[in-house]
């Protein structure tokens, strides 16, 4: 009896085995036309991938198609640039999946992506490279059955790279080695998506680079009513280089565009976050660093994002007498003082203005100051500063970890106030 049992439990292990190694072969045209017949039927651009495969071994007892190589190329008025590849791009299913009918939407419970990059393009004229859907009558497009369907569980982005630019303000933005995780049941109209982001970040605008390669790191709960298209902030950590945040708030999107209403704060007031936000070849080793002061970020942004306005905001930065001191470094810098604004009351992007009320330092006797407002900054910057006091170039190098290729020396004494718009420069 137990032969025959262990007899009849092998044949049975060995057609299940031989079922999940053939199956995936009856079944992959299958799947490769569904792809195929979803793109075409959705998207206006040139799509292409290497290959599709489908495994039942590899998630058991869940199916998994992989696309290899899936490239989205854009046609006119960017044709020939390419908006979106994957590397690797993996969908897992239930089996019972594989065996609807041809007219039957197929559930997709998550999704991975590897090695991908995302291109975001804007011309002279405000266009962007990533409105590809077909403009086919939309009636007509909804009695069609779509091939897939999401039934999202969770979904996972490895060494994604993310690259923005806008080529009338001349700004560009690079996320890259972006590393991001979810995991919520988007089969609910309202749920709580816990996600986990790592990217390095660059900004540029107009020549010139504002932030190089900072490190970000968010752990947050969305909270997602996805009948009303809102996004809001429930548990958040996040922090920018070493410069902890934490949001509050809620981002909506409308008809006409986005409304956000969102405010934010470090969480802990030491000055060694500012330290913290500056990129790691620039601000030496963090975990000797002695300082004494407080170091505070507190903003908020609210209002609508549409083709005309943004949100009204006001972010404020701030340190009362903060200093600093490296150990293996003979000098300190003291008497650290900061208070800046930078504030938008109309929702007008050209009304933006930094007031940089105080920045002040001292290295010995040494000290400097500097006041600045800067208005009308995305037309013509509006510059009204002062700029006083005494630095001994030689001792920059003995207060901060900065690397010269070549040594400073002498004695810079500015006394200065001047006004100008930058176009007459």
């Amino acid at each position: 009896m137990l032969k025959k049992i262990l007899k009849i439990t092998g044949i049975v292990l060995l057609v299940l085995i031989i079922a999940l190694v053939s199956i995936p072969f009856l079944f992959k045209d299958k799947i490769q036309q569904m792809v195929v017949n979803s793109i075409n039927q959705n998207l206006d651009a040139t799509v292409s991938f290497e290959k599709i495969d489908l495994s039942l071994l590899k998630n058991f007892p869940q199916a998994t198609v992989t696309i290899d190589k899936l490239s989205i190329i854009n046609k006119a008025p960017f044709e020939g640039d390419t908006l979106l590849y994957s590397g690797e791009m993996n969908l897992k299913m239930s089996i019972k999946e594989l065996f609807k009918g041809e007219n039957e939407t197929m559930n997709i419970e998550s999704f991975y992506s590897k090695d991908a990059k995302v291109n975001i393009l804007f011309d002279k004229n405000g266009v962007g490279n990533f409105d590809i859907a077909l403009k086919d009558n939309k009636e007509a497009t909804e009695k069609e059955s779509k091939p897939f369907s999401l039934s999202i569980q969770s979904y996972e982005f490895e060494n994604l790279k993310f690259f923005y630019f806008d080529a009338a303000s001349k700004m560009k933005l690079v996320i890259d080695s972006l590393n991001h995780t979810g995991t919520g049941n988007f089969a609910a109209s309202k749920l709580d998506l816990d996600t986990k982001t790592t990217a390095r970040m660059t900004f540029d605008m107009d020549s010139t680079n504002y932030m190089k390669h900072v490190l970000l790191d968010l752990d947050a709960v969305l909270g997602i009513d996805l009948e009303q298209s809102k996004y809001t902030f429930m548990k958040n950590k996040a922090l920018i280089n070493q410069l902890p945040l934490e949001f509050n708030g809620f981002i909506q999107m409308v008809e006409t565009g986005q409304n956000y209403d969102l405010s934010f704060k470090t969480p802990t007031s030491d000055f060694k976050n500012f330290l913290g936000v500056l990129p790691a070849q620039y601000a030496g080793n963090l975990s000797t660093v002695q300082t004494t002061g407080d170091f505070a970020v507190v903003g908020f942004a609210k209002g609508m994002y549409t083709e005309t306005t943004i949100p009204k905001f006001n972010i404020d930065i701030s340190s009362i007498n903060a200093s600093f001191k490296y150990p293996d470094l003979p000098k300190s810098v003291t008497n650290i003082m900061i208070d800046t604004k930078i504030i938008n009351e109309s929702g007008l992007m050209k009304d933006t203005y930094v007031n940089l009320d105080q920045l002040s330092f001292r290295i010995d006797q040494d000290v400097f100051d500097v006041k600045a407002n800067v208005q009308n900054i995305t037309e013509n910057p509006l510059i009204d500063a002062a700029l006083k006091g005494t630095i001994n170039l030689g001792n920059v190098s003995k207060a901060y970890p900065v690397k010269l290729t070549t040594p400073l020396s002498g004695i810079l004494k500015a006394d200065i106030v001047t006004k100008f718009d930058m176009q007459s420069i």
